[in-house]
């Protein structure tokens, strides 16, 4: 149905709003203003806090936002955690209002998609002119919002293909949306045609987006990549086609480029707290120490007042200095540990095993500049609180095997690891990390993957396609880091590309950091010997530099 804007002020009447600003002034008068315009129910809001209560009680049509709120939770921090705990409807409209202007803050305001961004101060017309078309749209898409809030989306395919046979002004709105409904139904193909055919007609970045986005999902990285490039070329300022690059630099085995990326994404938006957890995760991957702790300290300070807040946050960090002290021998900043632990359960001293988590990656701190010596004290002492606690998470019981490993106790380690993948083997995430912390897959999903990986490697290496083999085997690295065999196939096809195409530093220092994880293997391992021959071959490549 088509609305004119006469039907506005018999709209307006019908609709419910909440303001949300910490002072009275500005909330009063954005009331009159909402008032006005013939809203009958306006509620208010002084906070972040009560806002969310109030949304959880009732369902509001609009929602203005003000930016900065003092020292609680920000407008962005709003719109995150109603998004987050499925709050906010795709009926309602949700602007953010802000007297700032910094390129931190609007970035961050738009990543979480408001529907409109209005800076202060305004008059009453400028808000009703922004009101009226956003009232308008959603009006007038009223039934497809709503099947996709009931995530119905073949109901919301069938009325945007309704819609769009009218040639309205909503008509690239409904393509936009049907696209998206594809994207989340798994119907990439669908998608891709969609996204297609509006490009067709008109280049719009959205579709761009969409159509890298359906690629990307029918792993035609390559052709996603190519999207993706131009639009940051041309100046898109749309982050996702960031995270969306990173990903497919991520499948095709380069965890550098992918590092990279996102460290320009965050200089163009620093403040989205999954990005910067991603980026210090590659950089842990990559062993970019340093850069890691400062996204690491990063995560915990846009934690605050955050939905994502955790204390786990605070572990993530230890474990990143943990990883430069076990990589650099660095005794130093074992007080930097300590610390961060110290932190953690001075302000989360009410959750269960803060204490006993801290003490773990305390030991392991120890281990990993090898005061192994005093790192085996605590670990007897923790020993026996593990033993007497009848609640112990696998977050826990994986930094224990940690500890064992650094101790060099990797029978220890394994034995842990394994009675971690039976008791948790229908537990992907778990399973991923037991994975990524034992030199063999332990999991299911991990010993099937190895065979295919394995099959598709000596396929690549019978047909001599070295460059593939070192992309396939990087790739999976970044899932199995410490993995045996997955460490010595890159170590054999990057001696190989070296050998028929010359010694390169990049590849020199990747062969290194494979052989590093390979260096606490025994000589009764099978693998032991291929692994002797491949150094050998290395040192003669290095030398060659």
């Amino acid at each position: 149905m088509v609305v004119s804007k006469i039907d506005l002020i018999k709209i307006y009447k019908h609709k419910t709003a909440l303001i949300i600003d910490d002072y009275p002034d500005m909330r009063g008068s954005i009331r009159r203003m909402l008032e006005n315009f013939g809203v009958q129910r306006v509620d208010t809001s002084p906070n972040g806090e009560d806002a969310i209560a109030k949304c959880e009680d009732f369902v509001y049509d609009v929602i203005l936002a003000d930016y900065n709120l003092g020292d609680n939770k920000n407008g962005q921090q709003i719109l995150e955690e109603l998004r987050f705990k499925n709050l906010l409807k795709n009926t309602t409209i949700y602007m953010m209002i802000t007297a700032e202007t910094t390129k931190d803050m609007v970035f961050g305001a738009l990543e979480y998609q408001p529907d409109d961004y209005l800076t202060k101060p305004f008059t009453q017309g400028v808000l009703q002119k922004r009101l009226d078309r956003m009232i308008l749209e959603k009006e007038s898409l009223h039934e497809i919002n709503e099947a996709i809030d009931r995530l119905d989306y073949d109901l919301a395919i069938d009325l945007c293909k309704q819609r769009i046979a009218l040639h309205d002004k909503y008509e690239q709105r409904c393509y936009r949306i049907m696209g998206n409904c594809l994207l989340k139904k798994h119907e990439y193909q669908q998608s891709k045609k969609v996204f297609e055919t509006v490009l067709e007609d008109r280049e719009l970045e959205w579709a761009q987006i969409g159509l890298g986005r359906s690629l990307m999902a029918l792993n035609e990285l390559d052709n996603a990549e190519n999207i993706f490039t131009k639009l940051i070329d041309d100046g898109c300022l749309c982050m996702e086609i960031y995270d969306c690059m990173a990903i497919i630099k991520k499948r095709q085995g380069d965890p550098v480029g992918a590092q990279k990326i996102l460290e320009r994404a965050v200089e163009i938006s620093p403040n989205s707290i999954l990005r910067q957890e991603n980026l210090a995760d590659l950089c842990e991957d990559n062993q970019q120490w340093s850069a890691a702790e400062k996204s690491r300290r990063k995560v915990i300070r846009l934690g605050n007042n955050s939905v994502y807040e955790t204390p786990e946050h605070h572990f993530k960090l230890a474990r990143c200095i943990n990883g430069e002290i076990e990589h650099n021998k660095d005794k130093t900043r074992i007080n930097d540990v300590k610390e961060v632990l110290r932190k953690v359960k001075r302000k989360y001293n009410d959750h269960e095993n803060i204490e006993l988590q801290s003490d773990i990656l305390e030991a392991n701190a120890y281990a990993g500049a090898g005061e192994h010596e005093t790192s085996q004290e605590k670990v007897n002492a923790i020993q026996e609180k593990i033993n007497s606690s009848s609640n112990k998470s696998a977050q826990i019981m994986l930094d224990m095997a940690h500890t064992y490993k650094n101790l060099g106790q990797h029978d220890k380690s394994q034995e842990l690891l394994i009675k971690l993948a039976e008791t948790y083997e229908n537990n992907p995430e778990v399973c991923e990390q037991i994975d990524r912390l034992s030199d063999e897959p332990l999991s299911k999903v991990g010993k099937q993957k190895a065979i295919e990986l394995n099959q598709k490697g000596k396929e690549l290496f019978a047909n001599k396609e070295y460059k593939q083999a070192i992309q396939l085997f990087g790739e999976a690295l970044t899932h199995y880091p410490n993995n045996m065999g997955l460490n010595l196939n890159l170590m054999l096809a990057l001696v190989r590309e070296m050998s028929k195409k010359g010694a390169n530093e990049q590849q020199l220092q990747r062969c290194e950091a494979a052989k590093e994880k390979l260096a606490h293997m025994k000589h009764d391992n099978p693998l032991y010997d291929r692994y002797k021959v491949m150094c050998e071959h290395y040192n003669k490549l290095r030398s060659s530099l």
